[in-house]
């Protein structure tokens, strides 16, 4: 919302008063009144505010209370032109059926105080013209009126008015009393216009986060059938080609890692409470694949039997996967993919979403690398007891200390990568390592490289000190 939408607005400096003789020189003619009170900008803005419906309004009904006792006057009221008749939010001392209906039909004194724009005070309403011609005159014995105009953006859009069957002096304190008044509707005016801007506000964002998380949805929905088709056309083809297993093996792995990240996308705008009911991915059979910290090791095949579905993840175990899932960029941008991987831990954190971050934060790193460089996965356990970490580091075009400060809001991108980036996934890799109860820490020298640090709190008692941060116990080469 803009800073000029939720700017407070200030009523528009008191209207100058005007008598009854005064004003009856000043009147222009009938017809050009009529033009004016009810010009169609000024009643669309008057029917905006909700003064022509038929509702109550408690805050005007106050006021009219008020200045009717306070003036001693036996009838008081809030007075707005419509299109057609004129409508009072609140009234007081009036019988019927003007106090059930609320309305009135013809001139009244109310469209001299919209057209003049100031106070009138008038004495005697059977003095002269055009007053005693006023049809109110003789409908309620009107022999004294005062009207305060009040405005909203430089419009007049009601009037607060007391009037009295006898004629009668109007005080200065009565004058200055509903001035004060009709002031006070005006803030109330403006308040409820700032709170109408700021729902419209809220309901064009929910609008927005809507689309968002239809497109979301249906772009879920579009990819759970030809995942499936895929999955199963591997399995076809590794029954017909047993003889290409190995390639095949790796494909369905990559299929696999990318159900899983689809699937983490899915359950998180579940819980956010999006729209739709996309499924999960259908549970395919996994292709054989075991889970090691060696590049020989690398090779086989993902852990089941000693990874739990659910509660805390062994951390190493999910870093081969990515390492593996990502071997074959590093293979084609001509990089080296090293993984040192020695935590030992676990951490309380979704299996998809850290497959997602890990995964994006080698993919920058691959971005701003050198072909020929080597990029580094590594884990361990920190110099702090009872917390874990994994790194990312590159030896890339690096970072100076201002975009380091920088490099975490969301949509920041330096534009020296090789591809694209969008600025997203430091900021959400620091919201996800946020969400886990740990922290995202970046160290980066210009034309050196960087290293992108997640720590956790390890939820498995460490049984030994490991290694801390920047002395990975073992090392390996993928690719």
């Amino acid at each position: 919302m803009s800073a000029d939408a939720l700017s407070f607005p200030t009523p528009d400096a008191g209207p100058q008063r005007i008598t009854g003789a005064s004003a009856a020189a000043l009147c222009p003619p009938e017809s050009e009144i009529d033009l004016t009170v009810r010009e169609p900008a000024r009643v669309a803005l008057t029917a905006a505010l909700g003064l022509l419906d038929h509702d109550v309004d408690e805050a005007v009904g106050h006021a009219v209370s008020l200045v009717r006792r306070l003036t001693h006057s036996p009838v008081s009221f809030f007075g707005a032109i419509g299109p057609e008749v004129d409508h009072y939010k609140a009234i007081e001392g009036a019988g019927p059926p003007l106090s059930d209906t609320r309305t009135m039909a013809g001139r009244t004194f109310c469209h001299y105080t919209h057209a003049l724009g100031r106070t009138l005070a008038i004495e005697d309403t059977r003095a002269e013209s055009p007053w005693r011609e006023v049809p109110t005159v003789r409908t309620l014995g009107v022999a004294a009126y005062l009207g305060v105009p009040v405005r909203h953006q430089g419009q007049v859009v009601g009037s607060l008015c007391v009037i009295d069957q006898v004629p009668r002096r109007w005080g200065e304190q009565e004058i200055d009393l509903l001035e004060a008044m009709a002031q006070s509707i005006e803030r109330e005016l403006a308040l409820r216009a700032t709170l109408r801007v700021a729902r419209d506000d809220m309901r064009r964002q929910a609008e927005l986060v809507l689309e968002r998380e239809t497109l979301v949805a249906n772009v879920l929905h579009d990819l759970a059938t030809p995942m499936l088709s895929l999955q199963l056309s591997l399995a076809m083809l590794r029954k017909r080609h047993p003889g290409e297993a190995d390639a095949l093996a790796g494909l369905g792995h990559a299929t696999d890692m990318l159900r899983e990240l689809v699937g983490a996308l899915n359950g998180r705008r579940l819980a956010r409470g999006g729209v739709g009911d996309t499924p999960p991915m259908p549970a395919e059979p996994a292709l054989p694949i075991k889970a090691g910290l060696t590049s020989r090791e690398l090779q086989a095949t993902a852990p089941t039997a000693d990874e739990p579905a659910t509660g805390p993840l062994a951390l190493d175990a999910v870093l081969v996967d990515v390492a593996r899932m990502v071997q074959p960029i590093a293979a084609r941008d001509g990089l080296r993919l090293q993984t040192h991987l020695d935590s030992g831990g676990r951490v309380a954190v979704g299996r998809g979403e850290l497959l997602r971050v890990a995964g994006n934060l080698l993919n920058n790193a691959m971005k701003f690398s050198r072909p020929g460089g080597t990029v580094t996965l590594a884990s361990g356990r920190d110099a702090q007891p009872g917390w874990v970490w994994m790194a990312v580091r590159d030896e890339g075009v690096g970072m100076t200390p201002e975009e380091v400060d920088r490099c975490t809001e969301r949509g920041y991108s330096n534009g020296k990568g090789r591809a694209h980036s969008t600025g997203l996934g430091l900021a959400i890799a620091r919201q996800f390592a946020l969400e886990g109860g740990g922290e995202l820490r970046v160290r980066s020298e210009v034309d050196r490289g960087t290293e992108v640090l997640i720590r956790w709190p390890d939820s498995r008692p460490a049984s030994a000190s490991g290694a801390s941060w920047g002395t990975p116990a073992q090392s390996s080469t993928v690719g």
